[in-house]
C-alpha cells in the first residue's frame, strides 16, 4: 500500500489524498531498515499530521497539527533520557546537489537601491488583484441591487467595498450570488476588519485549488470562518 491513496469526496466530487501514518511508516521502514522503530514511528506521525492539514490548503493549520502531534507524543528520540535518533532517508535514490549562486556584486546606497527598485516595479490596477469590479450604478443595472441597499451593506460590513480615489467605492462582482452577498462574508469581514485585506485573503488560492471565497459559495461557511480566526483573530 502506498503512503497516500486517492479517495473521492462525496460532497465536492474532488479527488482527495487519504494520508495514513501506517502507510507512511511502511514506506520509511522500507527505505530505512536500520533506523530505530521509535524514530520511524515518530516521523510517520508527524508527516501524516502535517500532510493532512496541507491537503486542506491551510499552512497555518498544518503548523498547528505539527505542534499538536509533538505535544501528544511526549519525550521523543533525541530528548533527555532517550537515545539520539538515526538519520532518516526519505529518498535515498536522489543524489544531493549542492548549488552555488552567483555573487551579489557590490553594495549600493539606499537611495540608488530605491531608484532601481522603482524602475523595475510594474504598477497594479485594482482589477489586477481584486478581479472584476462594478460601481453602485452598474450593480443596480446588472443585479438589481438598489444603491441605498448596497451602501447599507457596505457600512454594516456585509459586503466588500474597495475605496478608489477619495470617496468612490467599487465592489468585487465575485462576492455576489443571486444579487446578494455570499453567505458567511459578513462574518469573515467582522474577523478581518480591513476590506482590502479581507478580499485578498478570500481570493488567495489554496494549494489544492479553489479559495476561501469558493468554499463560501459551496456552503463551507464554518470552515472558512475558523480559518479566518486562525489567521487573524
Amino acid at each position: 500500500m502506498g503512503a497516500a491513496a486517492l479517495t473521492r469526496d462525496s460532497a465536492t466530487g474532488w479527488d482527495m489524498l487519504d494520508i495514513r501514518s501506517d502507510d507512511l511508516l511502511a514506506m520509511l521502514q522500507r527505505r530505512n531498515p536500520a533506523a530505530e522503530p521509535a524514530t520511524l514511528e515518530h516521523a510517520a506521525g508527524v508527516m501524516a499530521a502535517v500532510g493532512r492539514a496541507v491537503e486542506q490548503g491551510d499552512a497555518v493549520r498544518a503548523m498547528h497539527a505539527l505542534l499538536d502531534h509533538l505535544e501528544a507524543e511526549g519525550p521523543r528520540p533525541g530528548s533527555a533520557g532517550a537515545a539520539p535518533p538515526r538519520a532518516i532517508i526519505l529518498n535515498p535514490r536522489s543524489p544531493v546537489e549542492v548549488s552555488h549562486g552567483a555573487a551579489t556584486g557590490g553594495t549600493i546606497d539606499r537611495q540608488h537601491g530605491l531608484k532601481r527598485l522603482a524602475a523595475s516595479v510594474r504598477p497594479l490596477t485594482l482589477e489586477d488583484w481584486a478581479g472584476p469590479l462594478a460601481g453602485a450604478g452598474e450593480l443596480a443595472a446588472r443585479l438589481g441591487i438598489a444603491r441605498s441597499t448596497l451602501q447599507d451593506w457596505r457600512r454594516s460590513g456585509a459586503v466588500v467595498g474597495l475605496l478608489t480615489g477619495t470617496r468612490k467605492h467599487l465592489f468585487p462582482l465575485a462576492q455576489f450570488v443571486d444579487g446578494r452577498p455570499v453567505a458567511g462574508l459578513a462574518a469573515v469581514l467582522a474577523i478581518i476588519g480591513e476590506p482590502r485585506t479581507a478580499w485578498l485573503w478570500l481570493v488567495e488560492p489554496y494549494a489544492r485549488g479553489g479559495s476561501p471565497l469558493d468554499d463560501l459559495k459551496r456552503g463551507r461557511v464554518a470552515s472558512v470562518i475558523d480559518a479566518a480566526r486562525d489567521d487573524f483573530a
